[in-house]
Parts: structure tokens; sequence; C-alpha cells
């Protein structure tokens, strides 16, 4: 990550930078819609600092994962779910 162009992207970096971190949670998640996302991964590519941030978010939040058992919702639960979202 030494690339000189990471250095100089042509954006206002502060706002840019706070809109893209605003929302690297839901980004990880895959929470966003593929438009959204898009633009979140153009600032990333574009912005060291920012990669950076989301890489450290992103180690983080796989040791959430790995950290916490996965269990499954009751079935029960899952079928109103269904039915509500359906």
């Amino acid at each position: 990550m030494t690339d000189p162009e990471m250095w100089s992207h042509d954006h206002d970096a502060f706002d840019e930078c706070v809109r893209a971190l605003e929302v690297v949670h839901a980004f990880l998640h895959g929470e966003l819609s593929e438009a959204e996302a898009d633009l979140v991964r153009h600032h990333l590519h574009a912005c060291e600092r920012c990669m950076e941030s989301f890489e450290i978010e992103n180690t983080i939040t796989t040791m959430i994962r790995l950290s916490q058992p996965t269990t499954p919702a009751p079935t029960l639960l899952r079928h109103r779910i269904a039915l509500i979202i359906s």
C-alpha cells in the first residue's frame, strides 16, 4: 500500500472518509445496496487511511463471529418471521 496514487485521490477527504466510515459496519454485514457497496469499495480502494480502518473493523468483526457460537432461531420464530416478510 505504498502506491502514491493512494494518497492523492480526488475528493474532499474528510467528507468522503466520514461517509465511508459511517457505513463500514453495514458494508461488512452486507446490509448496503449493491450501488452503496460499490461506492464504499471505490472509496476504500482510493483511500489508504480508510482501507486501514476497514481492515481493523473487518478483523474485529471476524474475531467476534468466530468467538460466538451459531445458534439457530427456534422453528416457530423462523416461521413467524417468514410470514411477516412474505
